[in-house]
């Protein structure tokens, strides 16, 4: 057991490099698709449902926008982030307004990546395990994480005003949040804030 503790942290080590170049020379390229009109569209548009949900089945404010991500989505390879729009309860919601989104382009470089990241490691880490793979898979994947979070912090104000969420009733202190479904997370945007700016 120790000996594949010791091999599955030197395996983590020797992927930081690789993982830090491969992201450098991909965000570059994100950065860019994500300027393009048709592609902030795409993201304001996956926001739409919730609104229409939260009009017919509730008749509360809204206290907070959650942008989430399940370890389950990594495991399955389906990469959905859950969007959910929630009361002054919280967490502790009996009913939820969820739906799901995939952020265009980001995994699919992200399994590019993948590809020659593992390729690069077997040289050095001959019969790697699929537990060995995914270890790797989860650490490069808080790199996207990472990209997918400034994407929203950056674009917080278009979803809410040229989404249908602009039409809901909201706290005065509503906020978007990303973080793990019903785990941590960081608020990226607050009403309070965004008035005080005005």
């Amino acid at each position: 057991m120790a000996h594949i503790l010791k091999r599955r942290k030197a395996l983590l080590a020797a992927a930081e490099k690789p993982e830090r170049e491969l992201f450098a020379r991909r965000i570059s390229g994100l950065m860019e698709e994500y300027k393009k009109e048709e592609r902030r569209k795409e993201v304001v548009k996956a926001f739409d449902g919730l609104a229409s949900c939260w009009n017919t089945d509730r008749r509360d404010q809204a206290a907070s926008l959650g942008i989430c991500y399940l370890y389950s989505s990594i495991l399955m390879r389906n990469y959905e982030f859950k969007l959910v729009l929630l009361g002054e309860d919280f967490w502790l919601e009996e009913e939820p307004i969820t739906t799901s989104w995939v952020p265009p382009c980001f995994f699919e470089h992200f399994e590019e990546d993948m590809d020659v990241l593992m390729k690069a490691l077997r040289s050095s880490f001959p019969r790697l395990c699929r537990a060995e793979e995914e270890a790797v898979r989860a650490g490069y994947w808080k790199y996207y994480l990472a990209a997918v979070s400034k994407l929203c912090r950056d674009m917080a104000e278009e979803i809410l005003l040229e989404s249908t969420l602009a039409g809901i009733n909201k706290t005065d202190h509503f906020y978007i949040f990303f973080g793990k479904f019903q785990g941590e997370g960081e608020v990226l945007w607050q009403m309070e804030e965004s008035k005080g700016k005005d």
